[in-house]
């Protein structure tokens, strides 16, 4: 087939979290004081969507060079990965961190912690917030974590007002804080980043790898710059707290208005943050199938001024602090497929001494976190087979065995031609661009004259046949994909097949399945309202519908 060569109100409810020797004070229990902590408390997680579109847009393959280059370079902001005076991994137990074992390919699973912080720095975040207030705090905090064969992703929303063990922690000025034996999961970001990071990987046993934290200035550019999301609700939502007005069903939103839907909590539901979270996540979905459909990352112009937007609201641990490095991490992190991800917020119970709290539901919160340090599915492609006799049901159908090669894509000098054997246009375009990000560096892609149902890669002689097999490898394709043989256009060709029509490594069972939460158990599962990337019908129970 052809292929072309608004006003933001944070949250000081809680009592502050100051280091030592400060002359802080906390607040007073005043009814000034109650007012605006109730008038605060309305932006939780405005940001976890930003942090998500971040994650997507660096994902783009776009040649970056001279000016860019170095703008977008120098707008990123780098920090401590931890912040704890003794880090979890360092405690003499070892702090109960699983570590990652590697897969049969040496590949690890990579765990992301996004937060959001409502800090209003002078300039447009103060003027989105109403007021100036550079002392952000971690309203939105969600845990990424990408298989280590990049099939699949969950991501997990931590509410903000959760009580947990808070480590001591040092801020990059040297300010000591105290440890707290029980403290809102969000006042650890006041000694850093590297403070939340450590108290989360205490708190889950997941080994975290990298953390990304945005400010809310960057939200209206960037919604508008993909020209809105679509998003639903039950019922009208007109809730004067956000200034959030949309009519029930579908609309598309941006700017202001998609600021005020990602911060609404009363116009949804029961008004708890619970839905508010499950809305955000409706939204952060929508984004992810539109800037895939309309094939975002592969046009370097919008990518480049999408990346210099998000670049700008950025700070990333100093081992990412880098449009390279963050190139290199997003390259492998865009090879999820969309109905591989699923969104969860950690299920929770009633927090006793604060009706206002809440404290993890235990018994739940460890089946999550020990499926993700142990780097377990709970996303997994289910197919009509699974629910045949004598299978497991909701457990993924068994595929090929993907190809083996201990040949290093960077040391493959052989020409590779992919050929577009499906229907959708650019395909082999797509797939030559993600072998050169992967190292590969003299693939192309082209056209070819038919469509053809089985991908495979083939290679003109024996010489030639270690290269073709870390290419499949690299594809994830089976070993059974590897063919002596090829039409003359390069020592190896790529020929893509409609089994391959899509995503950036196989997925046998992509075509025909649907993708949904296999590996968590039900009780689990339903607490923490599972949701699926795919899943086009999601909509948000707006205030007053019958739950």
């Amino acid at each position: 087939m052809s292929d072309d060569a608004s006003g933001i109100d944070g949250d000081t409810s809680s009592t502050a979290w100051v280091p030592k020797h400060s002359s802080a004070t906390p607040q007073d229990g005043t009814a000034a004081t109650a007012q605006a902590g109730k008038t605060r408390r309305r932006v939780k997680r405005t940001l976890m969507v930003l942090s998500g579109m971040l994650v997507l847009v660096i994902g783009g393959t776009v040649a970056y060079a001279g000016y860019w280059y170095y703008r977008i370079d120098h707008n990123i902001k780098g920090a401590p990965l931890h912040g704890a005076v003794v880090p979890p991994e360092q405690l003499a137990s070892g702090g109960g961190i699983v570590q990652p074992t590697p897969d049969p390919y040496g590949d690890v699973p990579i765990n992301i912690l996004l937060i959001g912080t409502d800090a209003r720095l002078p300039g447009q975040d103060a003027a989105l917030g109403g007021f100036t207030d550079p002392s952000g705090r971690s309203d939105v905090e969600m845990l990424v974590h990408v298989s280590a064969d990049r099939s699949n992703a969950t991501v997990v929303s931590l509410p903000r007002d959760t009580m947990i063990p808070i480590p001591a922690c040092v801020d990059a000025k040297g300010n000591q804080y105290p440890a707290q034996s029980i403290g809102m999961i969000n006042s650890a970001l006041a000694a850093g980043p590297g403070c939340q990071v450590d108290t989360v990987e205490e708190f889950t046993h997941v080994k975290i790898d990298h953390f990304m934290m945005v400010d809310f200035a960057g939200v209206v550019a960037l919604t508008n710059a993909v020209g809105g999301v679509p998003v639903c609700v039950t019922k009208a939502v007109n809730d004067p707290d956000s200034h959030l007005n949309l009519p029930a069903g579908t609309s598309t939103i941006q700017g202001d208005t998609a600021l005020a839907f990602l911060r609404t909590r009363e116009g949804f539901a029961d008004g708890s943050d619970l839905y508010r979270t499950e809305a955000q996540h409706q939204y952060l979905s929508a984004l992810i199938r539109k800037m895939k459909d309309q094939a975002t990352f592969d046009n370097p112009i919008q990518a480049t001024h999408l990346m210099d937007i998000a670049s700008k609201s950025l700070t990333v641990d100093d081992g990412i602090a880098s449009v390279g490095k963050l190139l290199d991490l997003a390259n492998t992190l865009k090879k999820v497929p969309t109905q591989n991800i699923t969104f969860l917020t950690m299920p929770t119970t009633a927090y006793a001494p604060d009706p206002n709290r809440v404290a993890p539901d235990t018994a739940l919160d460890d089946q999550i976190f020990s499926l993700i340090a142990h780097d377990q599915s709970v996303t997994g492609p289910t197919t009509a087979a699974s629910g045949s006799a004598g299978a497991t049901p909701g457990t993924p159908s068994p595929t090929p065995q993907a190809t083996s090669s201990s040949l290093r894509p960077s040391s493959v000098t052989d020409a590779i031609v992919v050929e577009n054997g499906t229907s959708n246009d650019g395909r082999s375009r797509q797939l030559a661009a993600t072998l050169q990000a992967d190292g590969f560096k003299n693939a192309s892609g082209v056209g070819y004259s038919s469509t053809v149902a089985t991908t495979t890669v083939y290679y003109s002689g024996q010489a030639h046949q270690a290269a073709a097999e870390a290419v499949a490898a690299a594809l994830q394709l089976p070993a059974s994909a590897v063919q002596p043989g090829t039409d003359g256009s390069a020592p190896i060709v790529v020929r893509v097949g409609s089994d391959f029509a899509s995503g950036d490594v196989f997925n046998p069972a992509a075509a025909s399945s649907s993708s949904s939460p296999s590996a968590l158990p039900s009780a689990a599962l339903s607490s923490a309202d599972g949701e699926n990337a795919a899943d086009p019908n999601l909509c948000v129970a707006a205030a007053g519908s019958q739950q």
